[in-house]
């Protein structure tokens, strides 16, 4: 498994929109997320776990394939899938961080992060055996989402949307870098 620091234009989001705790909560996740960023901390938090697009749009269907072939064309800079992390990639793209993470390609990197699950260095709730199971659950993913968004463009479009009850704060230090 590699360790990587990304631009958030590099990574497709698995659509959560908005986050939950934003939605359904106080964001206090997103709050404290974004608090270790901006402080430059990252380093004491889970890295996300990313696949490279290569494996998982392998399995995909034509239909999907062709979706994100589509994407692809404006979107060249995408190298990687993510699959976990929303509030972790959302709070270093509203404070203009790279985003730590795991490239997971072989089940190798599965079974190690099975370990670093257990020491806590990593916060996925479930952990995959194999990469095809990775791959699986991105595949069942993209099959119900109309649409593919980075994380840059996914927390762009969180931060105009005056609908979602988003720190003010939040807001203007995105907009203001």
């Amino acid at each position: 498994m590699k360790l990587l620091e990304i631009a958030d234009n590099e990574i497709v989001t698995m659509i959560d929109y908005p986050i939950h705790d934003l939605l359904e909560g106080d964001g206090v996740i997103l709050k404290l997320y974004f608090r270790i960023f901006q402080k430059g901390c990252a380093n004491i938090i889970a890295r996300v776990i990313v696949l490279p697009k290569e494996l998982v749009t392998a399995v995909f269907d034509e239909k999907v394939k062709k979706k994100f072939k589509d994407f692809e064309k404006s979107h060249p800079q995408v190298k990687y899938f993510a699959l976990d992390g929303n509030h972790r990639t959302t709070a270093a793209s509203l404070t203009k961080s790279k985003i730590p993470a795991m490239l997971f390609e072989s089940d190798r990197d599965c079974k190690d992060v099975q370990k670093l699950n257990d020491s806590a260095e990593v916060f996925r709730p479930y952990v995959n055996n194999t990469i095809e199971e990775c791959t699986m659950e991105l595949k069942e993913h993209f099959l119900k989402v109309e649409q593919f968004y980075t994380v840059a463009e996914k927390t762009k479009r969180m931060v105009e949307d005056i609908s979602i009850e988003m720190p003010q704060y939040m807001r203007n230090n995105f907009n203001q870098k």
